[in-house]
């Protein structure tokens, strides 16, 4: 009834028109067209056609797709040989779509299973996931977003299990006003913030992800004693890409600081930097935090950050 293959060059068109069935059948409005597939995700250096199977029906049409492989390391220096995720899956809505998204889940596990594959983490990897950054939903490092039911409904039938929840917080740059209390007037004595304009060359498998984004990384220089006191790294797709959303910045932030002093020059290094983004006329800052990362909810929340959806990464432990 139902057969699976790998992707060919001329399945673009099928693609992008099986991911817009499926996200409006969500009430998504995340979309990838042929160019985005082409630019943002085909010509990953890690993308392999295997990895990217698509079911037909007995027709000879694309019906749905799943795509599949390793991810990242935490080192962000190489990719990891045990740790696996499903990227996405995709089906076109029919009477038939949850038999078909379980085809291709069972493909999906049977492959990497026999490449050794020992965890398996979806959708996506949360920040060492590979694909759709700028692109899906919560790009794609929440895991699946509270609206995708069907997503969330076939990784629990294929034997995942919810592991961490996760929160997209959003701030609104034009009303943006940094805070200005005795802390932060003593944090900014301590310090200043630099701008750097370039890609993050120190780790590979960032830069590689990202290589269809603007990069922008902002450095919290102490004074006394001079050093380096933390980097804020900010993305955002392409300009030039027609489709995806360039004014809406996406933040990475590394761990909160525990000590006062510390976490509010911290605090400071993240408002100077949407202060300047705000000057590059930038409409938001996204920043995707777990439920337990409570210091950074502190801090997205003195800063006006508000909670704009949900997701859950789900996990499914292989038989080695």
């Amino acid at each position: 009834m139902w057969t699976i293959r790998s992707f060919l060059n001329t399945d673009t068109p099928a693609l992008a028109k099986i991911w817009s069935a499926h996200h409006h059948s969500v009430h998504s409005h995340a979309a990838c067209s042929t160019v985005v597939w082409d630019s943002c995700v085909l010509s990953k250096p890690y993308f392999f056609a295997d990895d990217l199977a698509i079911a037909i029906d007995d027709l000879g049409h694309a019906i749905g797709f799943v795509h599949f492989g390793f991810v990242g390391d935490e080192s962000s220096q190489s990719m990891s040989r045990e740790h696996c995720a499903i990227h996405k899956i995709c089906v076109l809505p029919s009477a038939d779509e949850d038999a078909i998204a379980r085809m291709l889940l069972a493909h999906a596990m049977h492959a990497l299973t026999s490449r050794g594959a020992t965890v398996c983490t979806g959708l996506g990897a949360g920040g060492v996931g590979g694909f759709y950054q700028g692109i899906a939903d919560g790009d794609n490092l929440m895991g699946v977003v509270a609206s995708d039911t069907k997503s969330q409904k076939w990784l629990r039938v294929a034997g995942f299990l919810p592991n961490r929840p996760t929160e997209s917080w959003e701030l609104d740059l034009a009303s943006f006003r940094p805070p200005m209390d005795r802390l932060q007037i003593q944090a900014r004595r301590t310090c200043t913030i630099g701008r750097m304009l370039d890609e993050d060359y120190e780790h590979w498998w960032t830069s590689t992800v990202l290589g269809h984004c603007e990069q922008t990384r902002f450095h919290l220089m102490l004074k006394s004693p001079p050093s380096l006191g933390g980097v804020l790294m900010c993305w955002y797709p392409d300009p030039s890409l027609v489709g995806l959303d360039s004014s809406l910045v996406r933040m990475i932030l590394p761990e909160v600081p525990a000590g006062e002093e510390s976490r509010e020059q911290f605090l400071y290094l993240v408002a100077e930097s949407m202060r300047q983004l705000q000057q590059d006329k930038k409409r938001a800052v996204r920043s995707i935090a777990s439920a337990d990362q409570q210091r950074t909810i502190t801090l997205l929340q003195r800063l006006g950050f508000r909670s704009v959806d949900h997701g859950l990464i789900f996990e499914k432990q292989l038989a080695s």
